[in-house]
């Protein structure tokens, strides 16, 4: 499949049905789901549906969650996408890797290649990030992405902080 885009050291396409066991096996790791959504693991049925979803989301509007690739050894390391929850109003910014991939800076080098390659082929004026106030690395990422702090949100009984970047910070 064609690459999406590149960066230094990965590759980032969307994802194809080859690509379930690898992206279930990220998305059964209690490491990796604990700051994702509600903190609970997704079953391959799931995950399975997930990938449909994405192939109507890069149909429809050019962009969604993809799998990151790392170049050097062909390996699936992560996720990476900007998507829309149904049930919010805007789009935010999401990744995750393998844990050995981890302190590697893959979460800063892909995110802010998606958020410009969305804002590239999108209408979209602002791209958000949700935070867990205890996900210090994903806050350290927002920061390095020129990301700004916006405010507390009560995400159906949690806190989530919400950081965002409009395009024109993003390209200036």
């Amino acid at each position: 499949m064609t690459p999406l885009f590149e960066t230094e050291r990965l590759l980032v396409r969307q994802f194809t049905h080859d690509d379930l066991d690898d992206f279930a096996a990220l998305c059964a790791n209690p490491d990796v789901m604990r700051s994702m959504g509600d903190g609970n693991t997704l079953p391959r049925e799931t995950v399975a549906h997930w990938i449909d979803v994405c192939h109507t989301k890069y149909a429809t509007r050019g962009y969604g969650t993809s799998a990151v690739i790392e170049k050097a050894t062909g390996t699936f390391v992560g996720y990476c996408g900007v998507v829309r929850a149904s049930d919010l109003d805007f789009d935010e910014v999401i990744y995750a890797f393998v844990p050995i991939a981890w302190g590697k800076g893959y979460a800063t080098e892909v995110a802010r290649a998606m958020i410009a390659y969305v804002f590239r082929v999108s209408t979209l004026d602002t791209i958000y990030a949700t935070i867990a106030p205890e996900n210090k690395s994903s806050q350290y990422v927002a920061d390095k992405l020129g990301m700004r702090f916006e405010r507390e949100w009560d995400d159906n009984g949690d806190i989530a902080l919400v950081y965002a970047i409009t395009r024109d910070e993003m390209f200036s």
